[in-house]
């Protein structure tokens, strides 16, 4: 109930601040802008789905040691939903402090428009300082320069928290369910620097902290990215490095984990590059991303080290003002992993997703779209991109959905 009483009294806030009115260039009749902005925003692309999950490795078969036991049967139910993933509305706006200085903040909330269950500025929300001179800082909740500077081809503009995200894939291990292997999250607790742009370069640096500290263990994440942009070619660069998020122990078996056991740390790492290159109404897009997990452990048969690449390629065409498709294909291989003193296999955790959308546009801020995603687990992978459900080893998931995207 607090929740909703805060989001209507910041809307309403909002809309009764005159600096609506400005552009962000001014107030459209050549005055000069405002010495304090604030602005309304937000995008909803609600979607009718239909889910299903097939092929399940059968109870009995082998599958990996660091995996989950085959079930012989399908997690991911059969059935046709409405869902708004990360549909969001926000405030944001700054005020000028002299010379090019200006104190900027933004409040972003998810806003599911199929269901009412938000949490108010649970979305990339901050309060900094910004210039164009020496660059920007921000204090608060953000996603990490790794997640913002590779990946860039949203597939149609609607795959942030949908089932065309590649990061289901891409980011993730395809052993367990927890999201602490991601690397593809929005960090809590964050300070973060952005460079200004020079030459075609800009970067950015986060550090961030769970603040969950205890005596032998500090879970706080560092993570950088750098890119350069010239002509047709974007360029970019990122690294990431979880300490004690425990990224592997909290996703195998509870026998072979070491997350309970407080003598043990763990420093999970991942290294990614991406190229993007357009030519005429074409875009390109290729990524290359590869994943450590490590744990200090000693006690025999516990969980060591798990490592392994991933890849994605993206087609974009833009055909006219009206038409746009979009293909891509996501793969993670199925890495090696290793024990304390003894075996570790990682035989069938391959994974892999095909996807294939259609938009037409009404306006450039108003488009429906068609799209379908195949993602194809091997025999002991649990890679998932379903709204609700948790896919067995060896699982498949197809989805099909028809939305409606607009942005304000």
């Amino acid at each position: 109930m607090q929740n909703k009483k805060a989001l209507v009294i910041a809307v309403g806030f909002a809309l009764s601040i005159p600096a609506l009115a400005y552009a962000a260039k001014g107030d459209g009749d050549g005055k000069p802008e405002p010495a304090s902005v604030v602005e309304l925003y937000g995008r909803a692309y609600p979607e009718f789905a239909h889910s299903q999950g097939k092929n399940a490795t059968p109870k009995g078969e082998a599958t990996c040691t660091i995996c989950a036991a085959a079930a012989g049967e399908n997690g991911v139910g059969d059935r046709t939903l409405v869902e708004s993933p990360n549909t969001r509305f926000g405030v944001r706006g700054h005020e000028k402090l002299g010379s090019d200085l200006k104190a900027i903040f933004q409040l972003e909330t998810e806003f599911r428009v199929d269901q009412n269950d938000s949490a108010f500025a649970a979305r990339d929300s901050f309060v900094g300082l910004d210039s164009q001179r020496w660059g920007t800082i921000k204090l608060g909740r953000m996603d990490t320069p790794l997640k913002a500077y590779g990946d860039e081809l949203s597939f149609l503009g609607v795959s942030s928290g949908n089932f065309v995200s590649s990061s289901n894939v891409l980011r993730k291990t395809g052993f367990g369910t927890s999201s602490a292997s991601s690397f593809h999250l929005r960090r809590a607790n964050a300070v973060q620097y952005e460079t200004p742009d020079y030459a075609g370069f800009n970067g950015a640096v986060q550090y961030s902290t769970d603040e969950t500290d205890t005596p032998t263990r500090h879970p706080h994440v560092w993570s950088g990215a750098i890119a350069w942009e010239g002509g047709p070619l974007r360029l970019s660069v990122a690294y990431e490095q979880h300490w004690d998020l425990f990224g592997g122990s909290r996703n195998v078996p509870s026998a072979m984990s070491n997350f309970n056991d407080q003598s043990v740390r763990s420093k999970d790492k991942a290294l990614q590059a991406m190229i993007l290159y357009k030519v005429g109404v074409h875009r390109f897009e290729a990524d290359y991303i590869q994943k450590k997990y490590d744990e200090n452990a000693t006690v025999t048969g516990r969980f060591a080290n798990y490592k392994n690449n991933a890849y994605e390629l993206v087609w974009d065409a833009r055909w006219s003002r009206s038409w746009r498709t979009q293909l891509e294909y996501i793969k993670s291989l199925k890495g090696s992993c290793s024990r304390v003193n003894a075996i570790c296999t990682t035989d069938g955790l391959d994974g892999d997703q095909v996807q294939a959308g259609v938009a037409y546009y009404f306006s450039r801020k108003t488009y429906a779209f068609l799209m379908a995603a195949w993602l194809k687990n091997d025999k002991s992978a649990r890679y998932n991109n379903d709204f609700t459900d948790n896919p067995n080893p060896g699982e498949d998931i197809t989805i099909y959905a028809l939305g409606i995207s607009h942005a304000f």
